[in-house]
């Protein structure tokens, strides 16, 4: 049977154990609170990163060459929420890798190397929109503390008003 067939067929099953992986990265209490409710309301960083890994593992096999835009974007939840957090890089994208495990064990063979490939350019695209999430709260913070000096600046009548294009 074709490799894309038989993913396909186990797709359910992938993306279960995908996430159950993925949120075993959290801490344990935080881990059974993501695992445990399906709703999107009640749990909406569970439903948004159960939902971020169907839209990847449909990029993996939609297309023969993968477009790291289109990647980003379907990574873009799960990464973002992981970027606010205290992951460190490798911890905030190795979720990706648990992918080729997942998919070994479930297939019982090694599903090859245009898979893990295609795995290794997903944790790329992770990574490449990690660091961009990264950057923007770098630059959110910065631009608020020289907000917040410049205030006291201008309290103490040391300088004059500031426009939002000097902050940047």
């Amino acid at each position: 049977m074709n490799i894309n067939k038989s993913l396909e067929k186990n797709r359910k099953k992938i993306i279960d154990q995908w996430f159950e992986a993925t949120i075993k990265s959290y801490p344990p209490e935080t881990a059974r609170v993501l695992g445990r409710i399906k709703n999107r309301f009640d749990n909406p960083v569970g439903s948004a990163t159960q939902e971020s890994l169907e839209n990847v593992f449909d990029q993996l096999f939609s297309e023969n060459t993968l477009d790291p835009e289109k990647l980003e974007d379907a990574l873009d939840t799960v990464v973002r929420i992981r970027a606010v957090q205290k992951f460190t890089a490798s911890d905030a994208v190795g979720f990706v890798f648990e992918l080729k495990d997942i998919v070994k064990n479930i297939l019982e063979t090694a599903p090859g190397e245009d898979f893990d490939r295609k795995v290794d350019q997903v944790a790329l695209a992770a990574f490449n929109r990690f660091m961009k999430c990264r950057e923007s709260i770098f630059l959110i913070k910065a631009t608020e503390s020289k907000r917040r000096i410049h205030k006291a600046f201008e309290r103490a009548g040391l300088v004059t008003e500031l426009k939002d294009e000097d902050l940047l």
